[in-house]
């Protein structure tokens, strides 16, 4: 299990106010909680650097050493604004994955215009057009909140007619809130040695689109990258996850973007794939990276003993 010393965590979003446009969605980690997260690993596992990564993939996934190596997804303002500060301050390496769609605050991710209109649904109660869009009858604001979370990427339209209904003005929010990070925050990031990478171009679920689709999204996405700044590594996070992916999709990744290396949500599994590599989501709940990290081992060992710790792909 020698590869497995070398692990991933993922965040998103690390701050003390978790944001409108995110709370309904995920966890938001705590600064506190985000600097208890790395004294932990830095006293457990030695730094990476993206050099350490791409040697790994070259040694087929094996380490020698217990390395980990931080990513961010979503290109969160928040990942420049405090991320980055306290990353440069303890000489880190990590890296970032950004949706170009949402680049310059140009356009809101669907499921956070979700998770606006539950957050007014939350404070103003007012459900009953809302209700009446949605045909939820009888009226109940449980039934309306569940309807809106299931809304899908292919929903887009419902969800901004639900928006308006209940009085949400998307460009509004990001013309005042600005929550994503602009080009020139990312090309600082990149300039001070930091990953750049894709994230998709929009961040639809790779399952819910057809393959023809997954390619364009990836296309678009690093058609925009590469016109910003110049790729050393060629990288790319799945949004959400990597589920139900064929290989002839990994196969366009290697062949024809030239990827070096892509990243999984998986946790610590063992992939077939060789140059994609699973990493540890650190905000589904809000524990401590010392009980997830021995969690995500004890979890690994027990599915070892059963050989059901690998990941094949069809």
């Amino acid at each position: 299990m020698s590869g497995e010393q070398f692990i991933f965590p993922l965040y998103h979003l690390v701050s003390n106010n978790p944001p409108a446009h995110v709370k309904n969605l995920y966890n938001v980690t705590p600064v506190k909680h985000f600097l208890n997260d790395l004294d932990f690993l830095l006293q457990n596992f030695q730094p990476a650097s993206i050099n350490d990564v791409i040697n790994y993939i070259k040694e087929g996934k094996k380490s020698t050493k217990p390395f980990f190596f931080l990513s961010f997804d979503d290109g969160m303002r928040e990942c420049y604004e405090v991320v980055y500060p306290i990353l440069k301050q303890k000489g880190l390496e990590a890296a970032f994955f950004i949706n170009p769609a949402f680049v310059d605050n140009k356009n809101l991710f669907y499921r956070s215009k979700i998770s606006l209109i539950i957050d007014q649904i939350q404070k103003n109660g007012k459900i009953f057009e809302l209700s009446d869009f949605l045909k939820i009858y009888p009226i109940s604001t449980a039934k309306v909140i569940d309807k809106i979370s299931t809304l899908k990427y292919s929903d887009i339209d419902i969800i901004e007619k639900a928006g308006k209904k209940i009085g949400i003005d998307f460009n509004e929010y990001l013309d005042t809130y600005k929550p994503y990070m602009t080009l020139l925050q990312i090309k600082e990031l990149q300039e001070n040695g930091f990953l750049i990478g894709s994230h998709s171009y929009d961040h639809p679920k790779f399952w819910e689109i057809s393959e023809l689709e997954m390619r364009e999204q990836i296309k678009s996405s690093f058609d925009f990258i590469d016109n910003i700044i110049q790729l050393k590594v060629r990288s790319f996070a799945f949004p959400f996850s990597d589920i139900e992916t064929p290989i002839s999709f990994f196969n366009f990744l290697t062949e024809e973007i030239k990827l070096d290396v892509s990243f999984g949500t998986a946790g610590i599994k063992i992939d077939t794939e060789p140059v994609h590599i699973q990493r540890i989501p650190m905000d589904v709940e809000l524990k401590s990276a010392e009980r997830i990290i021995k969690k995500e081992y004890g979890y690994f060992v027990f599915k070892f003993l059963f050989g059901k710790n690998l990941i094949n792909r069809k």
